[in-house]
């Protein structure tokens, strides 16, 4: 079953989509410069403007859920979950749909940080230094140091798996709705409306998973603690939706 969900997961239109026009949002002021002469900058610098210019940070949920959240909702609802359960058995069938929708929001996002990040690298004509990333004083990169380890490798390596876990987390997100209401629109709502609820209520504070893709805010503490909270948020969902779903198909 795990190879034929892979398959399924990479036959999907919308997992393209998702990638492309983050990719394309993303990057859209740096785009909209390009007609424009570009001061000397690091990587650092020009990295930041996407993440604060662009309007992808808003819909970063819907990007992670829309790739393959709603495959249970089309098993459930066509049946063809009955036949795969027979087959597997109902934990395998749960644990390998909770890992493939993880995957696929994982792989959307990480794929759409690590390309940006390399756009940025190719447009940086200047190393990082801590006079040209002062705005970055309180962030838990200059605080630990990491930015200038190995000329800044590590650093980026850390952005795009924040970007993958994030991702896993609003895709499973997506696959907990779907275990309830087995609906794909509400699928790919949920995820937006909880995402734009948790940035008013939780805003400016460590707990808020929204701040995670970027890891940049003041008030998260550390780097460990973005990658262990994001790793236990993704094992509740993964418990919850395998719980959930093992509910549904039972009735």
């Amino acid at each position: 079953m795990f190879i034929s969900e892979i398959k399924r997961m990479f036959s999907r239109p919308l997992l393209y989509v998702s990638f492309i026009v983050g990719v394309l949002l993303i990057n859209r002021p740096l785009l909209e410069a390009m007609s424009e002469p570009v001061e000397s900058a690091s990587i650092s610098q020009i990295l930041s403007v996407p993440f604060a210019m662009s309007s992808f940070s808003p819909f970063a949920a819907i990007f992670c859920a829309l790739p393959f959240a709603d495959s249970f909702c089309e098993d459930f609802n066509s049946g063809y979950i009955r036949s795969m359960v027979s087959r597997v058995g109902i934990k395998k069938y749960a644990f390998t749909k909770c890992f493939s929708v993880a995957l696929s929001g994982g792989m959307v996002m990480a794929g759409i940080i690590a390309v940006t990040i390399l756009y940025c690298g190719i447009l940086a004509d200047s190393p990082d230094t801590p006079e040209a990333i002062a705005f970055m004083r309180n962030s838990i990169w200059m605080r630990s140091g990491i930015i200038f380890v190995m000329n800044g490798v590590p650093y980026l390596l850390l952005r795009i798996l924040f970007g993958f876990l994030f991702g896993c987390v609003w895709s499973l997100i997506g696959l907990l709705t779907s275990s309830i209401l087995t609906n794909k629109y509400v699928t790919y709502i949920a995820p937006f409306v909880l995402y734009q609820l948790l940035w008013f209520v939780l805003s400016e504070t460590m707990w808020n998973p929204v701040y995670m893709l970027r890891g940049d805010s003041n008030f998260i503490p550390s780097i460990p603690f973005v990658l262990v909270y994001q790793t236990v948020i993704i094992l509740v969902l993964i418990f919850s939706s395998c719980l959930l779903i093992r509910r549904k198909v039972r009735r």
